[in-house]
């Protein structure tokens, strides 16, 4: 009964975090989608319009004989595509050049090792991606407690949920001090990862009883992983809405001026000139 009781909540933690997940995926995609259409009809617009708008106006501005120019940058941004589009091998053989050689370096231990480091650093993102991967963990270990184990077999057993390099290599630093008579919270503690309020509970968990302070300490994750994404929502549509302004910008000096120059008639004064 024991071994059929541990498997049910075993099942069930997992079903948890998949909701979790999927939740959280879903939040995420909320935010994303919706400005990232923004920002894709608005690059669109931006080169559609300097690929045909602006050689129809200049067009006109030569056949009326006006003296008008474009703008600089409308000039220097059809350039740009210009160039872009006759030796489109350069920066395609570029690009695919640089993908290629990252993802072969990602393949190597040494840079799988930086990229899974990145991940749990890179701003905004990083310390959600950690406490997901960490509050995994200790649910692994509460349940691995629970049936008897100590912390060594429980950490040893519960690696296996770690996809990430780091975190591995944090689980196998844990266990080696853990034979040599140290403190296996030392290296989550010293990676700088962990906040201080969560090495602090284990520590405490480790002078009392450590299965019961690991369930708090995942009620605290999750209240912590909840405040994170509220500052994710709070912040990337800010950082969003400031990619798309520029955007924006550089669309109205790019595309809508010159067609304001024709609409308004100013060139019809200077082909008289």
């Amino acid at each position: 009964m024991n071994y059929l009781g541990s498997l049910t909540k075993a099942l069930e933690q997992a079903v948890n975090y998949l909701d979790e997940t999927a939740a959280l995926n879903k939040k995420i995609k909320s935010i994303l989608l919706p400005n990232l259409i923004q920002f894709v009809g608005l690059l669109i617009l931006l080169i559609v319009g300097t690929l045909v708008a602006v050689p129809a106006i200049q067009n006109v501005l030569n056949q009326v004989g006006s003296t008008d120019q474009l703008p600089r940058a409308t000039l220097w941004f059809k350039g740009v595509l210009d160039n872009l589009i006759h030796f489109w091998y350069i920066p395609t053989f570029i690009l695919l050049g640089a993908a290629i050689l990252i993802y072969l370096y990602i393949r190597t231990p040494q840079g799988r090792y930086k990229f899974d480091n990145f991940k749990y650093r890179m701003p905004i993102f990083g310390p959600l991606i950690y406490s997901i991967h960490f509050s995994r963990l200790i649910r692994a270990v509460i349940l691995n407690i629970r049936n008897g184990m100590r912390i060594q077999d429980a950490l040893e057993t519960s690696k296996s949920v770690a996809t990430n390099l780091v975190m591995l290599s944090l689980i196998e630093a844990s266990i080696n001090n853990i034979l040599v008579g140290q403190s296996w919270i030392e290296p989550f503690e010293q990676s700088g990862l962990s906040s201080p309020m969560i090495t602090e509970m284990l520590k405490v968990g480790m002078q009392t009883d450590l299965a019961e302070m690991m369930e708090k300490l995942l009620e605290y994750m999750e209240v912590d992983i909840d405040n994170i994404m509220k500052r994710i929502m709070k912040t990337l549509p800010q950082i969003v809405y400031i990619v798309v302004g520029v955007l924006l910008i550089f669309v109205t000096i790019v595309v809508l001026v010159p067609l304001l120059q024709i609409y308004m008639g100013t060139w019809m004064f200077s082909a008289y000139l």
